[in-house]
């Protein structure tokens, strides 16, 4: 059984684990509700993208050809900065292995620093490497978009793919692909349609603008499942360490009373013996 000295310092322990703990909780809770305030601010521009897609999507298609329809298929994973965010990280990082080993030979960009040190630690072959503030804004994706839609236009990947997880609610994320490149072809009719100044350059800034808001959404929508879990995780480990520290607290009065008492026990006796 532990001395008093070993309870009493695994309470130190547990009590700092909490107040850890508690401080990241509450520091994970601002972050996802400014990611969450994001995603919602960005949603109805993110509407009116994509009902202009399904407007125009055979329309649009054509401002994004595939240049290489052989080529490999370039994966975006869009990944956390930090751990400590219950099995969120992992079930990606599962998903995105069987991702890639069944599409064979594909380019991989990898956003986020607890992605990135995971891929170097693999020794796997990555295109490009991206680390993004832990509150993202919508101007933070710029420069992955345009990696990728460089190695789509040059013909280095046939498509574009979105690893991520698909936020579901505080307590549910799961790990999915979403093919932001080509353009889907669904729709195109455009009578009565006045174009300006042109057909070509109106498509084009149309599909600009569509192809940015895709994945724009999307980058938010992760930004929020990683915080969302890492509250849940910082959330659960607080409050196990609370329990955990009441249990301590139990047991060291229990053993310290226990101590005591035969102490008094022991100091009476020797002087009913006098």
């Amino acid at each position: 059984m532990a001395t008093l000295s070993e309870l009493k310092k695994r309470l130190a322990d547990v009590r700092l684990t909490g107040q850890l703990a508690g401080a990241m909780k509450t520091a994970s809770a601002a972050r996802y509700a400014k990611a969450a305030r994001m995603l919602e601010d960005f949603t109805a521009y993110g509407s009116a993208c994509e009902a202009i897609r399904r407007r125009f999507g055979a329309a649009l298609a054509g401002a994004y050809p595939p240049a290489a329809p052989d080529a490999p298929v370039c994966c975006v994973l869009l990944g956390s900065n930090r751990g400590l965010c219950g099995g969120y990280n992992l079930a990606l990082y599962e998903y995105a292995d069987r991702f890639l080993r069944e599409s064979g030979g594909a380019r991989l960009l990898v956003v986020g620093r607890h992605a990135v040190n995971r891929y170097r630690e693999k020794g796997a072959a990555v295109d490009g490497e991206f680390a993004l503030p832990d509150t993202v804004s919508p101007s933070d994706g710029e420069g992955i978009l345009a990696a990728a839609k460089e190695l789509y236009l040059r013909g280095e990947a046939s498509s574009v793919v979105l690893l991520w997880q698909r936020f579901v609610n505080m307590l549910t994320q799961t790990p999915a692909a979403h093919t932001l490149l080509p353009i889907g072809a669904e729709g195109g009719a455009e009578a009565d349609i006045l174009y300006l100044p042109d057909r070509e350059t109106a498509l084009r800034a149309a599909a600009d603008a569509c192809v940015r808001a895709d994945f724009t959404a999307h980058l938010l929508e992760a930004a929020v499942g990683s915080q969302a879990a890492t509250l849940v995780a910082m959330r659960s480990a607080c409050d196990n360490a609370e329990q955990s520290a009441a249990e301590l607290e139990a047991a060291f009065s229990h053993k310290r009373q226990s101590e005591v008492t035969a102490s008094v026990i022991e100091t009476s006796g020797g002087n009913a013996k006098r």
